[in-house]
């Protein structure tokens, strides 16, 4: 029993991480009706940036680690927000145009594209990402918990986040105009919504939410060009799980894959939990294509 608990706590930081890449997708997904499977590569590429921040002021500014760390996490959210806003201006938006597939197509190029890059700049070698919270398990009754003090915060940190673009989304005219462009970008476009401005808006949140992920992810499995592929697995069935079209489903979903991840993990193979996404992703498909949380009927916005 206590390996059982054990394995669902350590599951909850993979699964708050799961859930963020996941959100992302669903955030892209609703704005134009295209999976971004290049968020990884953005995630990755923007972390790769507050990496290089972090490093100059450790090692040229000596600056202390938590600061460091800091000034790095803002900086590589404003790249994945600039990211954002270049990919979906220079690459999507073009070849939307044209063809829903062929745009999801694109992202795979775009994914290739930023690894590549990262490669040239970063070199290929795995990095390791400095945290500034001790990563010792956390005691507890006398059992050592597979849970640190980083893990707390990257749970923290996700719920806050969640909560955020939830008040974003339902109580503000940004989240309205999102929600409407996302349910019907024509009669958004007569009701004098800006529908082009609020795409790009959309992309951006989605890729500061793709750095959100990959900062805190970087530091508990180092960083390098592929970091993060695997991931792409487990987020993408995440969303579908939940569904594409619902932000709750992304979430939720994500923060199950990572329980489910960690059981299966824990009592039989590492190399078996990709597997068992791909079954849950194809059960889930020929059952329920809408997702769990998928909505089948009029929704009012």
């Amino acid at each position: 029993m206590l390996d059982f608990i054990d394995y669902l706590l350590g599951g909850l930081t993979s699964g708050a991480v799961f859930a963020l890449f996941a959100l992302a997708l669903v955030l892209t997904w609703r704005a134009t009706r295209v999976v971004n499977f290049a968020q990884v590569g953005m995630a990755m590429f923007t972390t790769f940036v507050g990496l290089s921040v972090v490093q100059r002021l450790t090692v040229e500014g000596g600056a202390t680690t938590f600061t460091a760390f800091a000034a790095g996490f803002v900086v590589a959210l404003a790249a994945g927000a600039v990211l954002g806003v270049i990919v979906q201006f220079l690459v999507l938006r073009p070849m939307k145009r044209r063809d829903t597939s062929g745009a999801i197509i694109a992202t795979f190029g775009v994914l290739i594209a930023l690894q590549a890059a990262a490669g040239m700049i970063w070199g290929g070698d795995t990095q390791a990402y400095p945290q500034p919270f001790p990563n010792a398990a956390i005691t507890v009754l006398g059992h050592d918990r597979p849970l640190s003090v980083y893990d707390l915060v990257v749970i923290g940190a996700t719920a806050l986040l969640v909560v955020v673009l939830t008040l974003v989304f339902t109580r503000t005219d940004l989240g309205l105009a999102m929600r409407a462009t996302a349910f019907n970008p024509e009669v958004a476009r007569l009701s004098g919504i800006r529908v082009s401005r609020t795409l790009t808006i959309g992309w951006a949140i989605a890729g500061v939410v793709g750095a959100v992920a990959g900062v805190l992810q970087a530091p508990v499995s180092a960083l390098s060009p592929n970091a993060f592929d695997i991931i792409l697995v487990f987020a993408f069935t995440a969303a579908v799980l939940g569904g594409l079209d619902s932000l709750v489903g992304a979430v939720a979903m994500g923060v199950a894959t990572g329980l489910i991840m960690s059981l299966v993990t824990g009592y039989s193979d590492a190399s078996n939990a990709p597997v068992v996404s791909l079954v849950l992703l194809a059960g889930t498909l020929l059952i329920r294509p809408g997702g769990m949380f998928g909505h089948s009927t009029v929704r009012s916005v």
